[in-house]
């Protein structure tokens, strides 16, 4: 593991208050209750952090969520921005975020996993709004969340 990503990790922690121990290059946690996962990628130098938001999608998403959710997707081709995907072997929905180590800013990566929190928070909020809502509720006519990250800056949810 570069020194950067070591020197980031350890400011995180400190942040925590809690080791962050890495097991076969990975590291699981909870945040709020929230599972997330910090996995050391050395080969291509970098760190990736990733968040279960939802064990799947609703059954009837409206195309207001689709949209949002594709928007999202782009995310990993602006740097520093968070993605979503879909593991297809087990249908949960995962936020993620790339951090070169190359690029990293060790006190700067704190304030970026604590953004990174409250997105996936936010997500998995609105993936469950999506789900108990009735089918009227979830139309973008009356969807008033707007997710434009992409757009609008950093993590804006």
């Amino acid at each position: 593991m570069a020194g950067t990503c070591e020197d980031a990790l350890g400011a995180l922690s400190a942040r925590l208050g809690l080791p962050l121990e890495f097991k076969d290059g990975s590291c699981s946690f909870n945040v709020g209750g929230q599972p997330f996962t910090i996995t050391n990628d050395d080969e291509l130098d970098r760190l990736v952090v990733s968040a279960l938001v939802a064990d799947d999608l609703p059954d009837a998403p409206s195309r207001k969520l689709m949209t949002d959710l594709l928007d999202l997707g782009f995310g990993m081709m602006h740097e520093g921005l968070p993605a979503v995907g879909r593991d297809p072997e087990t249908g949960f929905i995962a936020a993620f975020a790339v951090y070169p180590c190359t690029r990293l800013v060790a006190a700067e990566f704190p304030d970026s996993f604590t953004k990174f929190v409250s997105f996936a928070a936010r997500l998995a909020e609105r993936l469950d709004a999506e789900r108990d809502a009735p089918p009227s509720a979830s139309s973008p006519e009356s969807d008033d969340t707007h997710y434009d990250m992409l757009s609008s800056g950093y993590f804006h949810v």
